[in-house]
Protein backbone atom coordinates (compact mmCIF):
# COMPACT_ATOMS: atom_id res chain seq x y z
CA UNK A 1 0.00 0.00 0.00
CA UNK A 2 1.39 3.39 -1.06
CA UNK A 3 0.55 6.21 1.36
CA UNK A 4 0.95 9.87 0.42
CA UNK A 5 1.56 12.29 3.28
CA UNK A 6 0.69 15.83 2.20
CA UNK A 7 2.18 18.49 4.47
CA UNK A 8 1.07 22.08 4.94
CA UNK A 9 2.56 23.95 7.90
CA UNK A 10 0.07 26.24 9.68
CA UNK A 11 -1.54 23.37 11.59
CA UNK A 12 1.69 21.93 12.99
CA UNK A 13 2.23 21.27 16.67
CA UNK A 14 4.60 23.95 18.02
CA UNK A 15 3.51 26.74 15.64
CA UNK A 16 1.46 29.65 16.94
CA UNK A 17 2.17 32.67 14.73
CA UNK A 18 2.39 33.61 11.09
CA UNK A 19 6.13 34.32 10.85
CA UNK A 20 6.78 30.70 11.75
CA UNK A 21 5.08 29.80 8.44
CA UNK A 22 6.68 32.45 6.22
CA UNK A 23 9.52 31.13 4.08
CA UNK A 24 12.91 32.69 4.71
CA UNK A 25 12.44 33.94 8.27
CA UNK A 26 14.39 32.59 11.27
CA UNK A 27 11.02 31.77 12.85
CA UNK A 28 10.10 29.70 9.77
CA UNK A 29 13.27 27.68 10.25
CA UNK A 30 11.89 26.76 13.68
CA UNK A 31 8.51 26.09 12.03
CA UNK A 32 10.21 23.69 9.61
CA UNK A 33 11.50 21.73 12.58
CA UNK A 34 7.96 21.57 14.03
CA UNK A 35 6.48 20.39 10.74
CA UNK A 36 9.20 17.79 10.24
CA UNK A 37 8.59 16.36 13.71
CA UNK A 38 4.86 16.05 12.94
CA UNK A 39 5.52 14.43 9.58
CA UNK A 40 7.96 11.92 11.07
CA UNK A 41 5.29 10.76 13.50
CA UNK A 42 2.81 10.41 10.65
CA UNK A 43 5.36 8.43 8.63
CA UNK A 44 5.77 6.10 11.59
CA UNK A 45 2.00 5.82 11.91
CA UNK A 46 1.63 4.99 8.24
CA UNK A 47 4.11 2.14 8.50
CA UNK A 48 2.53 0.98 11.77
CA UNK A 49 -0.79 0.83 9.91
CA UNK A 50 0.54 -1.38 7.13
CA UNK A 51 2.04 0.96 4.51
CA UNK A 52 4.60 -0.56 2.16
CA UNK A 53 5.67 2.77 0.62
CA UNK A 54 5.37 6.34 1.94
CA UNK A 55 5.85 9.54 -0.04
CA UNK A 56 5.84 12.97 1.63
CA UNK A 57 4.54 15.79 -0.58
CA UNK A 58 5.32 19.28 0.73
CA UNK A 59 2.49 21.65 -0.30
CA UNK A 60 3.03 24.89 1.64
CA UNK A 61 4.07 27.94 -0.45
CA UNK A 62 6.84 26.81 -2.82
CA UNK A 63 6.97 23.36 -1.30
CA UNK A 64 10.27 23.09 0.61
CA UNK A 65 9.30 23.36 4.27
CA UNK A 66 10.25 20.00 5.74
CA UNK A 67 13.87 19.42 6.73
CA UNK A 68 14.78 16.51 4.42
CA UNK A 69 17.90 15.56 6.40
CA UNK A 70 15.76 15.08 9.52
CA UNK A 71 12.95 13.14 7.84
CA UNK A 72 12.48 9.43 8.40
CA UNK A 73 14.69 7.88 5.70
CA UNK A 74 12.08 5.23 4.86
CA UNK A 75 9.93 7.91 3.19
CA UNK A 76 10.51 9.62 -0.15
CA UNK A 77 10.29 13.42 -0.04
CA UNK A 78 8.81 15.46 -2.91
CA UNK A 79 9.23 19.23 -2.68
CA UNK A 80 8.04 21.91 -5.05
CA UNK A 81 5.19 22.14 -7.54
CA UNK A 82 4.76 20.37 -10.87
CA UNK A 83 2.80 20.82 -14.07
CA UNK A 84 2.40 17.15 -15.05
CA UNK A 85 1.01 14.66 -14.39
CA UNK A 86 -0.49 16.78 -11.61
CA UNK A 87 0.37 19.84 -9.51
CA UNK A 88 1.59 17.38 -6.87
CA UNK A 89 3.70 15.31 -9.23
CA UNK A 90 3.11 11.61 -9.83
CA UNK A 91 0.27 10.53 -7.57
CA UNK A 92 -1.57 7.91 -9.64
CA UNK A 93 -0.30 4.99 -7.52
CA UNK A 94 -1.26 6.47 -4.14
CA UNK A 95 -3.80 4.40 -2.20
CA UNK A 96 -4.51 6.98 0.51
CA UNK A 97 -3.48 10.53 1.44
CA UNK A 98 -2.89 11.73 5.01
CA UNK A 99 -2.99 15.56 5.17
CA UNK A 100 -0.89 17.05 7.97
CA UNK A 101 -1.05 20.58 9.45
CA UNK A 102 -4.01 22.06 7.57
CA UNK A 103 -5.51 25.51 8.18
CA UNK A 104 -8.97 27.06 7.98
CA UNK A 105 -10.60 28.52 4.88
CA UNK A 106 -10.35 32.12 3.71
CA UNK A 107 -12.74 34.33 5.63
CA UNK A 108 -12.91 32.11 8.73
CA UNK A 109 -13.19 34.32 11.80
CA UNK A 110 -10.90 33.76 14.79
CA UNK A 111 -8.80 31.20 12.92
CA UNK A 112 -5.02 30.94 12.65
CA UNK A 113 -3.75 32.20 9.28
CA UNK A 114 -6.95 31.29 7.37
CA UNK A 115 -6.75 31.16 3.58
CA UNK A 116 -7.81 28.96 0.71
CA UNK A 117 -5.09 28.07 -1.80
CA UNK A 118 -3.43 31.50 -1.61
CA UNK A 119 -3.64 34.58 0.59
CA UNK A 120 -4.99 36.87 -2.16
CA UNK A 121 -8.51 35.50 -1.76
CA UNK A 122 -11.01 36.63 0.86
CA UNK A 123 -13.25 33.68 -0.05
CA UNK A 124 -13.51 30.86 -2.57
CA UNK A 125 -16.82 29.16 -3.27
CA UNK A 126 -17.46 25.91 -5.09
CA UNK A 127 -21.02 25.48 -6.34
CA UNK A 128 -22.09 28.47 -4.23
CA UNK A 129 -20.65 26.99 -1.01
CA UNK A 130 -17.60 28.45 0.80
CA UNK A 131 -14.69 26.07 0.28
CA UNK A 132 -11.63 25.16 2.33
CA UNK A 133 -8.57 23.56 0.79
CA UNK A 134 -9.76 20.07 1.69
CA UNK A 135 -12.92 20.61 -0.39
CA UNK A 136 -10.79 21.43 -3.43
CA UNK A 137 -7.67 19.32 -2.94
CA UNK A 138 -9.53 16.22 -1.77
CA UNK A 139 -11.97 16.48 -4.69
CA UNK A 140 -9.00 16.85 -7.07
CA UNK A 141 -7.39 13.74 -5.56
CA UNK A 142 -10.78 12.03 -5.66
CA UNK A 143 -10.82 12.20 -9.44
CA UNK A 144 -7.62 10.14 -9.36
CA UNK A 145 -9.55 7.71 -7.10
CA UNK A 146 -7.44 8.71 -4.07
CA UNK A 147 -9.21 9.26 -0.73
CA UNK A 148 -8.01 11.60 2.02
CA UNK A 149 -8.20 9.61 5.23
CA UNK A 150 -6.62 11.88 7.85
CA UNK A 151 -6.27 15.58 8.71
CA UNK A 152 -4.56 17.46 11.52
CA UNK A 153 -4.75 21.15 12.41
CA UNK A 154 -6.59 23.63 14.60
CA UNK A 155 -10.14 22.76 15.64
CA UNK A 156 -12.03 24.94 13.14
CA UNK A 157 -9.86 23.73 10.25
CA UNK A 158 -10.50 20.12 11.21
CA UNK A 159 -14.26 20.73 11.48
CA UNK A 160 -14.31 22.30 8.02
CA UNK A 161 -12.37 19.39 6.56
CA UNK A 162 -14.60 16.77 8.18
CA UNK A 163 -17.68 18.42 6.70
CA UNK A 164 -16.33 17.26 3.33
CA UNK A 165 -14.54 14.13 4.61
CA UNK A 166 -16.73 12.64 7.36
CA UNK A 167 -14.90 9.29 7.16
CA UNK A 168 -11.46 10.80 7.86
CA UNK A 169 -9.57 10.42 11.13
CA UNK A 170 -8.31 13.64 12.74
CA UNK A 171 -6.10 15.22 15.39
CA UNK A 172 -6.73 18.74 16.73
CA UNK A 173 -3.73 21.02 17.32
CA UNK A 174 -3.60 23.95 19.76
CA UNK A 175 -2.61 27.29 18.20
CA UNK A 176 -2.11 29.26 21.44
CA UNK A 177 1.38 30.55 22.27
CA UNK A 178 1.06 29.34 25.86
CA UNK A 179 0.77 25.76 24.65
CA UNK A 180 4.38 25.86 23.40
CA UNK A 181 6.27 28.22 25.72
CA UNK A 182 5.47 26.70 29.08
CA UNK A 183 8.50 24.52 29.74
CA UNK A 184 7.91 20.91 30.79
CA UNK A 185 4.14 21.27 30.39
CA UNK A 186 4.63 22.18 26.72
CA UNK A 187 7.09 19.34 26.18
CA UNK A 188 4.49 16.89 27.54
CA UNK A 189 1.78 18.41 25.31
CA UNK A 190 3.99 18.09 22.22
CA UNK A 191 4.85 14.49 23.06
CA UNK A 192 1.22 13.55 23.61
CA UNK A 193 0.04 15.42 20.51
CA UNK A 194 2.56 13.73 18.25
CA UNK A 195 1.77 10.37 19.82
CA UNK A 196 -1.84 11.02 18.75
CA UNK A 197 -0.61 11.77 15.22
CA UNK A 198 1.21 8.44 15.09
CA UNK A 199 -1.62 6.39 16.56
CA UNK A 200 -4.42 8.07 14.59
CA UNK A 201 -2.66 7.82 11.24
CA UNK A 202 -1.98 4.14 11.92
CA UNK A 203 -5.72 3.62 12.41
CA UNK A 204 -6.47 5.59 9.23
CA UNK A 205 -4.15 3.39 7.18
CA UNK A 206 -5.59 0.22 8.72
CA UNK A 207 -9.06 1.50 7.77
CA UNK A 208 -8.02 2.60 4.27
CA UNK A 209 -10.64 0.38 2.64
CA UNK A 210 -13.36 2.39 4.43
CA UNK A 211 -12.14 5.75 3.10
CA UNK A 212 -13.91 7.29 0.12
CA UNK A 213 -12.60 9.46 -2.71
CA UNK A 214 -14.37 12.82 -2.60
CA UNK A 215 -16.22 13.40 -5.86
CA UNK A 216 -17.98 16.64 -6.76
CA UNK A 217 -20.08 16.05 -9.83
CA UNK A 218 -19.73 18.58 -12.62
CA UNK A 219 -20.29 21.05 -13.96
CA UNK A 220 -18.56 22.89 -11.11
CA UNK A 221 -18.88 26.65 -10.63
CA UNK A 222 -15.98 28.45 -8.95
CA UNK A 223 -16.20 31.91 -7.41
CA UNK A 224 -12.93 33.49 -6.28
CA UNK A 225 -13.38 36.69 -4.31
CA UNK A 226 -10.12 38.63 -4.20
CA UNK A 227 -9.20 40.96 -1.37
CA UNK A 228 -9.52 43.90 -3.74
CA UNK A 229 -10.52 44.75 -7.30
CA UNK A 230 -6.91 45.74 -8.00
CA UNK A 231 -5.70 42.25 -7.06
CA UNK A 232 -8.41 40.60 -9.13
CA UNK A 233 -7.47 42.61 -12.22
CA UNK A 234 -3.76 41.97 -11.71
CA UNK A 235 -4.15 38.20 -11.40
CA UNK A 236 -6.93 37.64 -13.93
CA UNK A 237 -4.65 37.49 -16.98
CA UNK A 238 -6.82 34.71 -18.44
CA UNK A 239 -9.81 37.04 -18.59
CA UNK A 240 -12.18 34.80 -16.69
CA UNK A 241 -15.51 36.48 -16.00
CA UNK A 242 -14.90 39.33 -13.54
CA UNK A 243 -17.21 41.66 -11.64
CA UNK A 244 -15.27 44.07 -9.42
CA UNK A 245 -13.17 41.78 -7.17
CA UNK A 246 -15.08 38.57 -7.99
CA UNK A 247 -13.75 36.17 -10.65
CA UNK A 248 -15.85 33.19 -11.72
CA UNK A 249 -15.51 30.21 -14.05
CA UNK A 250 -17.16 26.86 -14.75
CA UNK A 251 -15.43 23.50 -15.21
CA UNK A 252 -16.58 20.05 -16.23
CA UNK A 253 -14.81 18.47 -13.25
CA UNK A 254 -12.42 19.30 -10.41
CA UNK A 255 -9.29 18.46 -12.40
CA UNK A 256 -10.19 21.11 -14.95
CA UNK A 257 -11.43 23.56 -12.32
CA UNK A 258 -8.30 23.21 -10.22
CA UNK A 259 -6.13 23.77 -13.30
CA UNK A 260 -8.04 27.00 -13.95
CA UNK A 261 -7.60 28.06 -10.31
CA UNK A 262 -3.86 27.53 -10.64
CA UNK A 263 -3.80 29.52 -13.87
CA UNK A 264 -5.57 32.37 -12.11
CA UNK A 265 -3.31 32.20 -9.07
CA UNK A 266 0.16 31.24 -10.26
CA UNK A 267 0.47 31.09 -14.05
CA UNK A 268 -0.07 34.31 -16.06
CA UNK A 269 -1.21 33.68 -19.60
CA UNK A 270 2.07 34.93 -21.10
CA UNK A 271 4.05 32.55 -18.90
CA UNK A 272 1.90 29.48 -19.54
CA UNK A 273 3.85 28.16 -22.59
CA UNK A 274 7.02 28.11 -20.45
CA UNK A 275 5.44 26.61 -17.32
CA UNK A 276 7.31 23.30 -17.38
CA UNK A 277 10.90 24.56 -17.56
CA UNK A 278 9.96 27.38 -15.18
CA UNK A 279 8.56 24.94 -12.61
CA UNK A 280 11.69 22.81 -12.97
CA UNK A 281 13.94 25.85 -12.41
CA UNK A 282 11.92 27.07 -9.40
CA UNK A 283 11.97 23.63 -7.78
CA UNK A 284 15.72 23.31 -8.07
CA UNK A 285 16.44 26.89 -7.01
CA UNK A 286 14.43 26.57 -3.80
CA UNK A 287 15.65 23.05 -3.14
CA UNK A 288 19.19 24.45 -2.97
CA UNK A 289 18.25 27.68 -1.21
CA UNK A 290 16.26 26.05 1.58
CA UNK A 291 18.82 23.29 2.07
CA UNK A 292 22.01 25.40 2.18
CA UNK A 293 21.08 29.06 2.67
CA UNK A 294 18.33 29.00 5.28
CA UNK A 295 18.73 31.27 8.35
CA UNK A 296 19.50 30.04 11.83
CA UNK A 297 16.29 29.09 13.65
CA UNK A 298 14.58 31.36 16.16
CA UNK A 299 12.31 29.31 18.38
CA UNK A 300 10.98 32.40 20.23
CA UNK A 301 11.32 30.65 23.62
CA UNK A 302 9.34 27.59 22.53
CA UNK A 303 9.91 24.43 24.53
CA UNK A 304 11.94 21.99 22.47
CA UNK A 305 11.97 18.25 23.30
Amino acid sequence: MHIGIFADIEGSFGIWRMRQCRMGTPEWQYGRYCLTEDVNHVIQGAFDGGADTVTVKDTHELGFNCLPRKLDKRARYVGGHYTTPSLFGKISDYDLVLYVAIHAASGTENAFFPHTHYGIFSEIKVNNTPACEMDIYAAYLGEFDIPVGFVSGEDIAVRQALDALPWAKSVVVDKRRDAYTNGEKSIRYLAEGRKQLRQTTARAVKDASQMKPLIINGPIVFEAEFRSKKLATRFNTWHFHQTENLVTWEAKNMIEGFEMLNKLTFIPKKVYPFRRPLAFAIRNFFRIKTAYFAPDPNSEDAALP
